[in-house]
This record gives C-alpha cells, sequence and structure tokens, in this order.
C-alpha cells in the first residue's frame, strides 16, 4: 500500500537520534541498544489465560495482550521507568489475521480508539464500524506495518477490541506481535544544547534521526509527572529545541 511501509523499516538502530513527542511536548535522545522481540504467533487469550473464539458478525470486548503462559502478565507492560541504568520504551506494530478480523486498539486501555476522520464520532467496534480498524490488508499477519506505529512508555496499558466479519465461520484471531524495545540516553539542553536544536531543525549530522509520536497524532499521550520526574527530563517545543543552536 503507497505510504505505509513494513514497521521494520522504520525501527531505530543503536546511535539513532530520535524526538519523542508527547502531548506536552518533544523530548530528545539517542538510542544506545535494542532488542527485537516478536511474539508470532499471538492467539487472542481472556485475563484468564482462556482461548477467545469470536462467533459470526460478532464483537469481543476489550482486553490486553497477555502472556498465555502467566495471563496476569501484559506481554506489552514496562513496569519501571528504567532498565539497567537507562530509560527505555516500546516502539512496534501488530499483524493480524485472518482478513474477515477487525482489531480497534485502545491507546492506552479505556480510551478513545483513534484513526478516525476528525468530523466522525468515535469508532463502535461493538458494531464493525469500517474505519479506525487494523487487518491484514492494512498490516499483514506475517508483514507487520506502521499503518498503527505504537510507541510505548512505561507504566503504560494498551488493549484491543475486535469485530468478526465472517457471516458464517467463528474466528480465533492471531497476532504477529513485533516491537523494539530500546535503552536511550536522553537529551538535556544544559548539556546537549546544539544536538537538541539540529534534532529539531532537521540539521543533525552523522546517525539517522527520527521523529515518533507517544499515542497517536492527533492527540499525543501525556509523559506526565513521575515520568518526567524519573527521567529528570522537561519536554519542549520544536521552537524552543531549535533555539537552543548556538548557545
Amino acid at each position: 500500500m503507497p505510504g505505509i511501509k513494513p514497521i521494520v523499516e522504520k525501527f531505530l538502530e543503536p546511535n539513532y537520534l530520535f524526538a519523542l513527542q508527547f502531548r506536552e511536548g518533544f523530548i530528545f535522545g539517542r538510542v544506545l541498544r535494542r532488542r527485537i522481540c516478536n511474539y508470532k504467533p499471538w492467539s487472542l487469550i481472556d485475563s484468564s489465560g482462556n482461548a477467545v473464539e469470536i462467533s459470526p458478525n460478532s464483537y469481543q470486548t476489550e482486553l490486553r495482550f497477555r502472556d498465555p503462559r502467566a495471563p496476569a502478565r501484559d506481554i506489552l507492560y514496562l513496569s519501571s521507568a528504567t532498565n539497567a541504568g537507562s530509560p527505555w520504551f516500546l516502539h512496534g506494530a501488530f499483524g493480524i489475521e485472518p482478513q474477515q478480523i477487525y482489531m480497534y486498539l485502545r491507546y492506552p486501555e479505556g480510551e478513545t480508539i483513534p484513526g478516525k476522520f476528525p468530523n466522525l464520532t468515535p469508532a463502535r467496534p461493538s458494531s464493525g464500524d469500517d474505519f479506525s480498524y487494523i487487518n491484514s490488508l492494512n498490516s499483514p499477519y506475517h508483514e507487520p506495518t506502521d499503518w498503527v506505529e505504537v510507541v510505548i512508555p512505561p507504566h503504560v496499558h494498551i488493549t484491543a477490541e475486535y469485530y468478526n466479519k465472517d457471516p458464517e465461520r467463528t474466528i480465533r484471531p492471531r497476532l504477529n506481535i513485533l516491537f523494539a524495545l530500546y535503552w536511550v540516553e536522553l537529551f538535556k539542553p544544559e548539556t546537549h544544547p546544539d544536538l537538541i536544536a539540529n534534532i529539531a531543525a532537521r540539521k543533525y549530522e552523522g546517525a539517522k534521526a527520527a521523529f515518533l509520536t507517544v499515542g497517536f497524532g492527533d492527540w499525543p499521550e501525556n509523559i506526565g509527572s513521575s515520568l518526567m520526574n524519573t527521567w529528570n527530563i522537561r519536554p519542549m517545543s520544536l521552537d524552543e529545541a531549535r533555539a537552543l543552536g548556538g548557545r
């Protein structure tokens, strides 16, 4: 699909620079190291670890992405703000099959489903609305795409609801959960003013820089005071960041 890329093409490599957008503004940094995390196949389960099958033309309520070996564990949840002495976060996407299953992501759990036209009310997964969904046409099972590109900071749960469009078959959805886990160095104006300014102005040299959104484009998520304090960072606007150059 034109303009849509396999998520592996978007993954950052060690020493790549980035600007990470929260609702409060941008933070800037460098990838120190990464781990590719892949759960394939992951089949839908409930909070008790039981298999979930969806009847024809039917809906499945909101569920986390749980570890079938220990269902109390959320596969995509980071319980600490740092690991091995560094801030960390997840970046990835979902592939899904079969084609008749529509997945409606909620980020964070319980919140409005993203990805609608501005003048529409939010999607209703219980009705199988034909927008704001992920299916195998826009993010194939064997090659997840950035159709819905997901960045998950610590202390955030995400969930999804599902609708089976098949009029005859009961189906158990199957996913390919493909993420990169990054350990990062975060830049501060006091120590890296020129580097922050160059990233913000897209004048960086050397390692490639990427702009990522925590949440989705129309409404990035809050960083929150707890994470801001633990990471010892203050988000800023791109204009503020560009103005740091030449200090």
